[in-house]
This record gives C-alpha cells, sequence and structure tokens, in this order.
C-alpha cells in the first residue's frame, strides 16, 4: 500500500514538471514571436517578416526612411523609439517603421512660464504626409509643411501667426501679434 502511494505520488510529481515544461522547447527559453512592419519607403533591418526568437534575445534594429528629408518612426509595441538601436525580448513584440504623418486630429496646448492658453483640437488633411491643410476648433485655418523633422503651419485667417516645430515631439514655439508662446499637441484620434 506504502509502495502504491508513492508511485502514485511520483507519477503526479513527474507529471507536474512535464507541464511546467511544456512551453519552454524543452528545458530552453521559452519561444516568442518578433512581428516586424515596414511600411511603403522604409528599409532596414531585420526585414519585414515574423520571425521566432527566444525570451531574452537582444533584438539589433535599424531602418531608413525613402529620402533624407523625411522622418520616420519606429514602434515598438506601439511605443516610439529611434531609428536604430536595440532591446531585450521579453515578450513578444510587434515592431512597426513608418513614415511620421501628422494628419488627424491633434489636441494642442500654449504655454509660457506664467501662463497656459485653453487647448484647441487642430484637425491637419492633405494627400500627403509632407503638406496640406488645417483647421482649428475656432474655425480658423491655414497650410502646413513638414520637412524632415520641421513642421511650420501658417495661418491664413488668423491674425499672422506662424507655428513651428518637430513633428518628432509635436512641440514647438508660435509667434504672431508680438506675441510668443511655446506649444505641445498630442494626438487625439
Amino acid at each position: 500500500m506504502k509502495n502504491l502511494i508513492n508511485i502514485k505520488l511520483l507519477a503526479v510529481v513527474l507529471i507536474m514538471i512535464s507541464f511546467s515544461f511544456s512551453g519552454c522547447n524543452g528545458f530552453g527559453s521559452p519561444e516568442l514571436t518578433l512581428n516586424v512592419i515596414i511600411e511603403d519607403g522604409c528599409t532596414g533591418t531585420p526585414e519585414a517578416g515574423t520571425y521566432s526568437v527566444n525570451e531574452l534575445d537582444e533584438i539589433e534594429y535599424k531602418y531608413l526612411p525613402p529620402t533624407e528629408n523625411i522622418e520616420i518612426e519606429v514602434l515598438i509595441n506601439d511605443g516610439s523609439h529611434s531609428d536604430s538601436g536595440s532591446f531585450t525580448m521579453y515578450n513578444s513584440v510587434t515592431l512597426t517603421v513608418r513614415i511620421i504623418d501628422i494628419r488627424g486630429n491633434w489636441l494642442f496646448t500654449y504655454f509660457t512660464e506664467d501662463i497656459t492658453a485653453p487647448e484647441m483640437t487642430i484637425t491637419f488633411a492633405g494627400d500627403t504626409p509632407f503638406a496640406g491643410t488645417f483647421t482649428d476648433s475656432r474655425g480658423y485655418s491655414g497650410i502646413w509643411i513638414v520637412d524632415g523633422n520641421n513642421l511650420t503651419m501658417t495661418y491664413s485667417d488668423w491674425f499672422d501667426y506662424v507655428f513651428s516645430g518637430y513633428i518628432s515631439s509635436m512641440t514647438g514655439s508660435y509667434l504672431g501679434e508680438g506675441v510668443q508662446l511655446n506649444w505641445s499637441a498630442s494626438s487625439s484620434d
């Protein structure tokens, strides 16, 4: 009877051990998935595709835009990163490379060291990610141009305000009617 209990206990222990290693490819690290999506025009490594990698593998990446006056962004699980670098695999990852495209709705905040103006929404539209028209939530509008990382917005019907800044951070300054303020924006799409 005692031997039968010991055999049953040993069987239970062996089954538990086999279950604990079933997701680890034997006795190695668990396999994870690296899914790489590269949008039109961008190039680099790793190339587009789905890869099986081991947990704790170091992944090096480097990507280039179609031309030097275009900014790209690398998203690792939706978090923005530089166009080259490395990361360690702890979980499955989707790496997306794309041209920075500001078209859509953005919530703008204007400020100096002393004041913060009310927020407003600005909608960017256009046929390409490099130029188009914009309209703010008050109904004023103008044109926008992207050159590399630089953004210039010029109102056509609100005094002489010109906004300049950077698309990678969506921050900058504006000047008009003798007033200079800083701005920052976040996507509201």
